[in-house]
């Protein structure tokens, strides 16, 4: 089996919305964890900042991680994540691994 692919997604919530993103999405994450390709997720929640948010997502491939986020879009997840944020979310790709 080839390397896996790592993804961060940092989102800034709004301070009004947070507490219940925080509470809701551990049941969105069943979904997540029998997708195609998923591999494994942690969500950690910045002590100094409150209101930012990371996913550390692993993928088999980046084409598993792509096919995940356009079910998301087709879901109307993606829209609703959008209302929730004070800034555009950043995604990275982590694919090279050194060690």
């Amino acid at each position: 089996m080839s390397d896996t692919i790592i993804v961060t997604l940092e989102l800034s919530l709004k301070p009004e919305v947070v507490e219940d993103f925080c509470q809701q999405i551990p049941a969105t994450l069943e979904g997540t964890r029998t997708f195609p390709g998923f591999v494994s997720i942690a969500i950690r929640r910045n002590a100094e900042d409150p209101n930012s948010v990371i996913f550390i997502e692993e993928w088999e491939t980046r084409a598993a991680y792509d096919a995940y986020v356009a079910f998301r879009t087709e879901q109307g997840m993606m829209d609703q994540m959008a209302a929730m944020l004070t800034a555009p979310p950043t995604t990275r790709f982590w694919d090279a691994k050194v060690a």
